[in-house]
């Protein structure tokens, strides 16, 4: 009886690693073409002493593999981008405000046509928590 429990054991971490390479293949969340950024977060006004943030959820999506590689080769750089113009932004915010997502949206593609240096990434905005 302990023979079959041991056997069954080493028969299934035996099949473990071919699981893990079959997903390896696969991305996470939003398909191959799509690169999620880290949540960003920047600070707001909450009063005289205290201060308060915006988080933002980015992501970008190019139909070209070579514009989907090239926005990985410059995340860091995208990433700078993004936090400068949301700070510049969130900087007259505080937590009654209404956050306009059109603006940040618009704010956002330019900096990415800007540091990518071409057209074909398309920003798409996640969740925004104001607090």
């Amino acid at each position: 009886m302990l023979r079959r429990h041991l056997l069954a054991a080493c028969l299934f971490a035996a099949a473990m690693p071919a699981v893990a390479r079959a997903d390896d293949n696969k991305k996470k969340g939003g398909g191959v073409n799509y690169t999620q950024f880290p949540m960003i977060t920047v600070f707001t006004q909450a009063g005289s002493y205290h201060h308060g943030t915006m988080s933002i959820e980015v992501g970008l999506y190019a139909a070209d593999p070579k514009m989907t590689a090239r926005i990985a080769l410059y995340m860091p750089r995208l990433q700078d981008a993004y936090v400068s113009r949301l700070q510049a932004y969130a900087g007259n915010l505080n937590a009654r405000s209404m956050v306009d997502t059109d603006y940040l949206s618009a704010q956002l593609q330019m900096a990415t046509n800007q540091v990518l240096g071409q057209t074909g990434a398309q920003v798409l905005l996640g969740s925004i928590m104001l607090n």
